[in-house]
């Protein structure tokens, strides 16, 4: 159901001359103009004690051809009024209702939270706010009407596009927070981004420029969280390469994404993306994409690739670099890895040149420790703790917290070997 959330003032109802694009209203009653306007199913009057017995009546007459209800609610002066004002209005929301909120005549803090109560119900109720409107009396001049009424042009000014600033707020966190970009993508794809300087219709618009770094930024993130760091190395030169050709553009055309610009140059993973072609450098790029997973909680992904990541990091050491991915290699190189362990425990192994290399490191037995440890973390994830030799949580997250450390200690040891 369309619905149209407006509070009652206790103010003095001016005549005014509503207008919105071509329509006009000549009433002293926004939600008169609103209802005319808009057409909502249901008017929601939110009045106070002396709005019920002030403008209520006055506005009730003047939607005698539209329906509507009117909601009670205090004045809001203590924490637990504020609350009250919170749950009836959520309480006027069901699922997939249409929202448009009039601020026109809400009083002192009373905007904000019903923008926000607005917001919260859309994310939890799966209702819409399809509009934040307000009838601007000060804004205009005013008019002799052909009865020759005094009234002010008051233009109803659409504040949706703050809708947009929210949303856009939500994508950013998404990434800050969670390594996910697939929100601001989304809202790119949409040309949903606040804030942006000029008209952007027709051909080769800036959201086509913006629209090549959303893209890589999200292959970026999803390589990232697919544990796909041959990906995540390439598509986050990418990025870097779209930064560095248009950073100065988007940020003229789109001002409100320079400090998301700035907090992607910061993302670890970017400041050294490199080529995926084989290299230690490569091994050092990896390395921070698995302190990325850790950081962001990403702690599967974490633990799945950092097992992976030895086992390259060992056939770089044995100088075979254009063959990790061949899988006999790989497999001999976690062989070789395992044979360390069966030798820290004094157990029969099968010795191999990998192994042999590998026995010449000083402290070898630390990088046996180290890939018993990540193969336990990663087991453990992986059998969902449904065994009876299992970490419990708090120990499993202090384990994962320090792999990124365990693994620069293991890389540093097989690059100086």
């Amino acid at each position: 159901m369309r619905k149209c959330f407006s509070f009652v003032g206790t103010g003095e109802l001016k005549p005014a001359r509503y207008t919105l694009g071509k329509n006009r209203s000549d009433t002293c009653v926004i939600q008169q103009a609103l209802a005319e306007f808009y057409q909502p199913e249901l008017t929601v009057l939110f009045v106070t004690g002396k709005a019920r017995t002030g403008n209520l009546p006055k506005v009730i007459t003047s939607l005698k051809e539209h329906p509507y209800t009117v909601i009670d609610i205090p004045d809001g002066q203590t924490d637990t009024e504020l609350w009250e004002i919170f749950n009836k209005i959520s309480g006027q929301v069901s699922p997939e209702d249409e929202i448009l909120l009039d601020i026109t005549h809400a009083y002192r803090f009373m905007p904000f939270l019903a923008f926000l109560t607005a917001l919260y119900i859309r994310e939890v109720a799966g209702a819409g706010l399809c509009g934040v409107v307000y009838g601007a009396y000060e804004a205009g001049e005013d008019i002799c009407d052909s009865d020759g009424q005094t009234r002010r042009i008051s233009p109803i000014s659409d504040l949706t596009s703050f809708l947009t600033l929210a949303d856009w707020m939500m994508a950013v966190r998404s990434f800050v927070s969670f390594a996910d970009a697939g929100g601001i993508k989304a809202m790119v794809s949409e040309n949903r981004v606040p804030g942006a300087s000029h008209s952007m219709t027709g051909e080769n618009t800036p959201y086509d420029t913006l629209s090549n770094l959303a893209s890589s930024l999200h292959q970026f993130t999803s390589a990232v969280q697919l544990a796909r760091p041959i990906e995540a190395g390439s598509s986050g030169v990418e990025v870097l390469k779209n930064l560095a050709q248009f950073r100065d553009e988007i940020e003229s055309d789109f001002p409100a994404l320079s400090p998301v610009l700035e907090k992607i140059t910061k993302v670890p993973p970017l400041t050294q993306a490199t080529s995926p072609s084989p290299s230690w450098n490569t091994l050092k790029s990896q390395l921070l994409v698995i302190s990325y997973q850790v950081e962001k909680g990403l702690y599967l992904q974490a633990a799945e690739l950092a097992r992976e990541w030895m086992v390259s990091a060992v056939i770089c050491h044995q100088g075979l670099f254009s063959s990790w991915l061949k899988e006999t290699v790989r497999r001999d190189a976690e062989d070789a890895l395992h044979a360390l362990t069966l030798k820290k425990k004094r157990k029969p192994y099968r010795s191999s040149p990998m192994v042999k290399r590998l026995e010449r490191i000083n402290e070898w037995v630390k990088i046996a420790d180290t890939w018993q440890k990540i193969a336990r973390i990663r087991n453990d994830l992986a059998h969902c703790g449904m065994r009876e030799n299992r970490a419990d949580t708090k120990t499993l997250e202090s384990n994962i917290l320090s792999i990124p450390e365990d693994l620069e200690v293991f890389y540093q040891k097989l690059r100086s070997a």
